[in-house]
Order: structure tokens, then sequence, then C-alpha cells
């Protein structure tokens, strides 16, 4: 079950680990920190605006959830968060919600939208959430790719300039294939990374 107030580790597409939990309202100011590492492309596309700070009013909201109609979950790497995603149902007890996520520069295409995605579904079908709904810019091509890739039946409506998804969130055959070759995946690349040290040490040698 996806309730994880302390770090477990997850491993990304490119073999190495980070660490993920549900957000805590103490995680204010690393929140405000992430955003501040964000390119000006990587918020624009994230809010759809500048959105140079994060007014206080927005980001008490941001760190306080109730882990029933709105849950966030922030993945951190060297011990720092670099990446967040959240869903929010639209009303009470409602079968939908809209989920969003965004992730550092630096940490972007190691596969942390696709985990994050993983886990708000896992949380949202728990409490009774069926449906998910996300808006994105149609220059993000990396978060269209995320939905899409994961094997949910996506509904895509061009609207206003922005790209309207909908899909169902219960695991099919699809989905299910896709985190099962991502698991694989990782794992190669982990095992890659340990049977291709950087250097060797040899002990007990003698002078020749």
């Amino acid at each position: 079950m996806t309730t994880v107030d302390q770090p477990v580790d997850v491993l990304l597409s490119d073999g190495t680990t980070v660490q993920l939990r549900q957000i805590r309202p103490e995680d204010a100011a690393e929140i405000v920190a992430m955003h501040g590492r964000f390119s000006e492309r990587t918020r624009y596309l994230r809010y759809f605006s500048p959105y140079p700070r994060i007014p206080e009013r927005d980001l008490r909201r941001f760190v306080n959830v109730d882990h029933h109609d709105r849950e966030a979950f922030v993945v951190l790497a060297g011990g720092r968060i670099v990446a967040v995603g959240r869903y929010e149902r639209l009303g009470p007890e409602a079968p939908e919600a809209e989920v969003a996520f965004v992730v550092e520069d630096a940490h972007q295409g190691r596969g942390i939208g696709s985990v994050l995605l993983e886990h708000l579904a896992d949380g949202a079908r728990r409490v009774g959430i069926v449906h998910f709904v996300a808006e994105v810019l149609p220059a993000n091509g990396a978060m269209l790719r995320v939905f899409s890739d994961f094997g949910y039946q996506v509904q895509r409506r061009f609207a206003d300039g922005v790209v309207h998804l909908s899909f169902p969130i219960a695991p099919t055959e699809a989905t299910l294939a896709v985190q099962r070759g991502r698991e694989h995946r990782t794992e190669a690349r982990s095992m890659a990374r340990l049977l291709a040290p950087r250097g060797v040490a040899v002990y007990g040698a003698s002078a020749t």
C-alpha cells in the first residue's frame, strides 16, 4: 500500500536508487529550495506561467495534504527533494482526481515521473479514485510520454492551448507489462553498475 511516511528505496530507469515518501509540512523549505533550482522552462511547463516564487498560501497548501482527497509524494536524491507528484480529488468523494508532478531539471529523464505516477495511482485507487485527469502544455513532450508510455488508455483533447488528458487508473495487462519491463530494465542496469566498477583494488599482491 502506497502510504509511506518514511522513505523507501526506489530503483530508477538508469539503475540508480532514490527515496520516495509522502510529503510532510516540514518539507516547506525544501520545496522552496527545489523550486529555486528549476529552470524557467520547467516552471512554465508545470505551472503554465513564470511562477518565479511560491506564495506562502500556495506553499502551505502544497505541503499539507490529508492523504485521502489530496495526496503528494516527494522523491529524494542525496538527501534533498528533487521531485514532487500529487493528486487532488475533483469534489467530495468524486471518483476522479487531477494529477500533476514536476522533476528538477538535473534529474529529468531518469524515470522519476513514471515512479510518481505509479505510486499516486496506487494510493488513489485505495481511497476510491478510479480516474485521473491532467492538463499538459503541448510543448511538454516528456510529460505527455510519461502518461502515454505507462500503458493507460489515455484520451486526449486539445482546447485553449492545453492538452487535456483523461484515463482510468485500474491496472491492466498493458500497465502491468510496462511495470514489469521497467523493473527488469532497472535491475539489469543496476547489475551492470555493480559488474562494471570504476576501479579495482587488489589486496595481498606482491611487489611483482
